[in-house]
């Protein structure tokens, strides 16, 4: 089997001029310097406390919105309307919302808070969990919720989305380690969602010491990978038909670039000393493997799980699980 050569391995360093960030509960808003002094008295101050985080100099931030639940994604609409997509996980214990999983925020007063946060979507009382992906394309709001994704119109005016929502796509799996969605959509309605693997390293017994890898990894065929759907159709249904990259264990972050390429930040496997205390060290494994920046190719295999990249030697390597 060949393996993508990974394109970029980047640390990251200036950040745009508008930045939003998911804390805990809430988001936050983070500037420069130099955009606030340029946003002049429009912009909210910042606390010295920078809304709880640490930050590099130069930077600041203020709390957006707070006690949102477990935020995950979130999309600008060019109103200034924030949408936000929560979730429900097995991860964590939280109360269910009052309310759908998703969130629609403005800041109607310009004193850099949310003044009108409103849920819409399916509840927990509906069987609703939430979802990660949010997006927006079209006069439409795209929001995952429970193994689905929604297409909820948007009407002028509007705020919250008044009409019952559209199935774009069902069936996606919500087992394993990662049954979380995240998905972008291009300017053609190519709609791209990761499916995280359902396990770590694809192994017999997943983590679990010195358990091989399966050979071949059949969870590949639906999971570890990005797949593509049509964002203007209904009613489709996952299969391992629309598999677009694979290799991939879980690929949370998905962008394009201004040529239209498409990115995505890969979560790089776990346990690499726990699992194989013979071969790693505990600080190689805090170290090891590199989360990755790539840039997806259909048909591209990217390494996961048979191989992961190894920063210090700057190529991939070998999984013990497959060694």
């Amino acid at each position: 089997m060949a393996w993508t050569t990974r394109g970029l391995h980047v640390t990251l360093g200036a950040l745009s001029a508008l930045a939003l960030s998911v804390a805990a509960s809430g988001v936050l808003i983070a500037q420069t310097a130099t955009d606030k002094a340029a946003a002049g008295s429009a912009s909210a101050p910042c606390p010295g406390d920078n809304g709880g985080l640490v930050l590099s100099p130069g930077f600041c931030a203020t709390v957006f919105a707070d006690d949102l639940g477990h935020v995950r994604q979130m999309v600008v609409a060019a109103n200034g309307t924030l949408y936000v997509n929560t979730w429900s996980s097995r991860y964590f214990k939280s109360p269910p919302p009052r309310g759908g999983y998703a969130i629609a925020l403005r800041d109607t007063k310009g004193t850099g808070r949310a003044d009108v946060i409103d849920r819409f979507g399916v509840t927990s009382q509906e069987g609703g969990t939430g979802g990660s992906g949010i997006a927006l394309y079209g006069n439409a709001v795209y929001a995952e919720e429970n193994g689905r994704i929604l297409r909820y119109a948007r009407i002028a005016g509007e705020v919250v989305p008044s009409q019952p929502p559209q199935v774009v796509v069902s069936g996606l799996p919500l087992t394993g380690d990662h049954p979380m969605h995240p998905f972008i959509i291009d300017s053609r309605g190519n709609l791209f969602v990761d499916l995280g693997s359902a396990t770590n390293a694809c192994q017999v017994e997943n983590r679990i010491a010195n358990s091989p890898g399966v050979n071949p990894c059949i969870e590949k065929q639906t999971r570890g990978g990005v797949w593509r759907y049509d964002a203007n159709k209904t009613n489709q249904v996952f299969s391992p038909a629309e598999r677009y990259a694979s290799g991939l264990r879980n690929a949370e972050g998905l962008a394009f670039d201004a040529e239209g390429r498409l990115f995505a930040t890969q979560h790089g496997r776990d346990q690499l000393y726990q699992n194989w205390p013979k071969l790693y060290t505990a600080e190689q494994s805090a170290d090891l493997p590199a989360e990755e920046l790539v840039e997806l190719k259909a048909g591209a295999d990217y390494g996961w799980p048979e191989c992961y990249y190894d920063q210090n030697q700057q190529r991939l390597v070998l999984a013990p699980e497959y060694g």
